[in-house]
């Protein structure tokens, strides 16, 4: 009798080589790495299974688990995880993972198939057990704070510490942790004083923000791990804004790290760059953009830089203009359209019909063509087509106009009604929130972007609602109108 051949793969598994994948690789189920494998935190400590999940993990008595208090494996192990792995198994579709469904009803490769992709191409196919549970965290979204030098008109106080006076004056709601101890407390902080023992397990790092290249523990963090020198085998990414180029941090990461990748994240261009992410530079972001270009293009450099481009009520029409000015000045950036689910009044599925079916032919009327990027091809114009569908897609189909519990109780009619209902106070909030933030800034909507003011101006009297703010003050919004 022979003795069946084995092997262990990256994560520590072993199985038989029996010229098949192993039993446990091969599910009826829809599966995500991500839930397998990874932890993201929120500026404060506060964990969600991802950065776009739904919902904050909470230990067993209901609280929200927070990398102060718990390991990164002590929360990917939590009940509440499980439970989201065991609903997956069981052939269902979790609500706190609602944005990649939604994303993938619309044609669109959401982040768990992006992720699972990656996972296959960086660990092979038996990156993991599905039918076991992980054992420990080897892959980090992490926010140190959210301290950052831009405070974007997509973001919020949770993300960036310049929009915390700006939402208390205007009465912008927003979260703030409540935990007793400090995430970023060196002496207190489980994230600090156990790091050498969740460093061990570590192979995959992706730093978000705030800023990373505007944040002291960031820059510390990084080359703790050069000096020690476990860098060597962690892959990096990091997401930047990309008004600050610290070029000497960015050639030591490179150098140390087994590699090192960012996003750099660009809404528009020249005065709508500004506007969009306020109070950023152009000129100064196109010259950064200018020498990550450079890092990417050469070959004998190991950085592989993407843009992400966030998609609004304010950007959609845009994206020609955004394609081929990247087309023409950096083609070999491959750009993704990361689609904002959140607040609800700036997604493009909040514009008036007759705006959204404009904008709908004007881009299905652009050839978005052939990006060449890294020696690859890649044709947006399905991605594209993704995008509108979502724009156009009744807000009930995605969840969000009809709780769940009542929704299959009524005709689609009924829905339709109920969703432009829906559609309307977000829009009504929509021009209130761009008057206020034009007011409040001092910029100028219909300046910074003429052709949507011209498309909307009989549904939207921009004066009325900025002399309304002028003569009556910033008023305080709910949670719930806001978001």
């Amino acid at each position: 009798m022979t003795t069946p051949q084995t092997t262990t793969n990256q994560l520590g598994y072993t199985y038989e080589l029996d010229g098949e994948e192993h039993k446990n690789f091969q599910v009826p189920y829809k599966t995500c790495a991500l839930l397998w494998s990874h932890v993201s935190n929120e500026p404060g400590g506060t964990c969600r299974t991802c950065c776009i999940a739904k919902d904050r993990i909470k230990d067993k008595n209901g609280n929200e688990m927070n990398l102060a208090t718990s390991t990164l494996t002590e929360v990917l192990q939590s009940e509440f995880v499980k439970e989201i792995r065991d609903e997956l198994r069981e052939g269902g579709e979790p609500a706190n993972c609602e944005t990649c469904w939604i994303d993938e009803r619309n044609g669109k490769e959401s982040k768990r198939i992006q992720y699972n992709q990656y996972w296959n191409n960086f660990y092979g196919d038996q990156h993991t057990v599905w039918d076991q549970e992980p054992t420990k965290v080897i892959d980090a979204q992490l926010i140190f704070d959210n301290t950052c030098n831009l405070k974007c008109r997509s973001c919020n106080t949770n993300y960036s510490s310049k929009w915390r006076e700006e939402a208390v004056d205007r009465g912008v709601p927003f979260w703030e942790p409540s935990d007793e101890v400090d995430m970023m407390d060196p002496e207190k902080s489980k994230f600090w004083t156990e790091i050498d023992n969740w460093t061990n397990d570590i192979l995959r790092l992706e730093i978000m923000g705030g800023e990373p290249f505007y944040m002291k523990q960031f820059r510390e963090f990084a080359r703790m791990l050069i000096e020690k020198k476990t860098s060597q085998r962690i892959s990096l990414t990091l997401s930047t804004n990309g008004t600050i180029a610290n070029t000497e941090l960015l050639e030591s990461m490179a150098a140390n790290f087994k590699d090192l990748a960012f996003s750099v994240s660009i809404d528009g261009i020249e005065d709508r760059f500004t506007y969009l992410r306020h109070p950023g530079d152009w000129e100064v972001t196109k010259a950064n953009l200018d020498y990550y270009y450079e890092l990417h293009v050469n070959k004998s450099y190991p950085v592989n830089v993407q843009i992400t481009h966030t998609v609004t009520a304010l950007n959609v029409m845009y994206l020609p203009e955004f394609y081929d000015y990247f087309r023409n000045r950096w083609p070999q950036f491959k750009i993704w359209n990361n689609i904002a689910h959140y607040p609800k009044w700036l997604t493009c599925a909040v514009l008036p019909n007759f705006a959204k079916k404009q904008i709908t032919a004007n881009l299905k009327e652009h050839d978005f063509g052939v990006f060449d990027y890294s020696g690859d091809y890649c044709d947006y114009n399905k991605e594209i087509d993704s995008l509108i569908d979502y724009m156009n897609t009744p807000l009930f189909q995605n969840g969000e106009s009809v709780p769940g519990d009542i929704r299959g109780r009524l005709t689609k009619d009924k829905l339709q009604e109920m969703d432009n209902r829906r559609i309307e106070k977000k829009y009504i909030t929509f021009k209130k929130q761009i008057a206020g933030g034009d007011r409040y800034r001092q910029e100028n909507f219909t300046e910074v972007f003429p052709e949507l003011h011209e498309l909307i101006k009989d549904s939207f009297d921009y004066e009325k609602e900025t002399d309304t703010v002028s003569r009556d003050g910033f008023k305080p919004i709910s949670a719930e109108e806001y978001g």
